[in-house]
């Protein structure tokens, strides 16, 4: 690796020349695209067999695969058409004008994140294939059919969490960047005016280049954030109805594939919410600022920059949809907790 190549971009799982290069698009393409139809195929061959072995199958069996395809198709035609890669290079372009690397603490910060993001990627990657490995065992049979399965699911969770890996990567460099700013503000010195009016404007600049490469991240993963909301949703629905209705050694797998969904959507969900919140937390350091400043030149600076704060749009969206912050995690948990009641009320009926 270039020694010289910036903090922003030592994080990828790929050298920074080749992830601006074509190569991760048609990586995306391959794993999660052309393998998403092979698996989209399988379960379509499953839900055949069972047809032709069952006079009619359950409304849940038909309900299952049904969300089984949407999830799939969907998936391929994010991953194919929706990934911005001309985003993803622009945002490493604007967050190195940041100078990250030149700031000690900001590289520890960033390294020490990253650490723990390798490690959470690695431990559930090689959990859900585990798990996998561990639902084949319980089947009657393990034919050619079910290795082949495997082997697909192994190629898509590799996908996922490629991109899961950088969308994470970028939501570390994010909060790192706004943490430094407003630490600059935590620690303002009123000295000179000219001095003063410098380093608001020199942070005020730093601000506007780390929300500028916050929106060109925000516009990378939209699309996919928006999926990976929606199929947890829908993936659960589907657990929570298998652990209801199947054997106990296969309802256990499906457990462990709920569990492992529910911490893996709260980890990205905590890294996407803290970009929003890391953003606004100098407001009240520019509020005491202004205390101690005697000139128009300096208020009319340090209003820009508190009023640019005040706006709390910063960060990652649903689709474009909605902004995910702080009460996102709310409404989350709520639409969580009113799904898992009304299917629970809908099976006991």
């Amino acid at each position: 690796m270039d020694s010289n190549e910036s903090i922003v971009t030592k994080g990828f799982l790929l050298n920074y020349n080749r992830m601006t290069s074509s190569f991760p698009r048609w990586l995306m393409i391959f794993t999660l695209g052309f393998c998403g139809l092979i698996k989209d195929s399988l379960w379509n061959i499953e839900f055949v067999s069972i047809l032709s072995s069952e006079s009619k199958p359950s409304e849940f069996v038909s309900i299952r695969y049904a969300i089984y395809n949407v999830v799939m198709l969907s998936r391929c035609v994010i991953v194919t058409f929706a990934l911005d890669w001309k985003a993803f290079a622009t945002f490493t372009e604007q967050l190195t004008l940041v100078e990250l690397d030149k700031d000690e603490d900001s590289v520890k910060r960033i390294n020490r994140e990253r650490r723990v993001k390798n490690w959470f990627c690695s431990v559930s990657l090689i959990a859900y294939i585990m798990i996998n490995i561990f639902y084949l065992v319980t089947q009657p049979r393990i034919e050619c059919f079910y290795l082949f399965t495997l082997l697909v699911n192994t190629i898509l969770y590799i996908g996922d969490f490629f991109l899961i890996h950088l969308i994470v990567d970028l939501c570390i460099c994010l909060k790192v960047a706004f943490r430094g700013i407003n630490n600059h503000l935590a620690h303002f010195q009123i000295t000179s005016p000219n001095v003063m009016l410098s380093e608001l404007r020199r942070n005020r600049s730093l601000y506007s280049c780390t929300i500028r490469a916050s929106r060109e991240a925000e516009k990378f993963a939209r699309h996919y954030i928006a999926w990976f909301y929606c199929q947890f949703f829908l993936l659960s629905i589907v657990n929570i109805v298998n652990i209801l209705g199947l054997k106990s050694k296969t309802s256990l797998a499906f457990v462990l594939f709920m569990a492992f969904d529910i911490i893996n959507t709260g980890y990205l969900t905590l890294n996407l919410v803290a970009v929003n919140k890391v953003s606004t937390e100098g407001i009240e350091d520019l509020y005491e600022i202004s205390y101690d400043l005697k000139y128009y030149n300096l208020h009319n600076e340090n209003n820009l920059f508190l009023n640019r704060m005040l706006w709390r749009n910063v960060g990652f969206t649903f689709s474009n949809l909605f902004l995910i912050n702080p009460n996102f995690i709310t409404s989350l948990l709520s639409f969580s907790f009113t799904i898992a009641l009304m299917i629970a009320n809908f099976l006991g009926s």
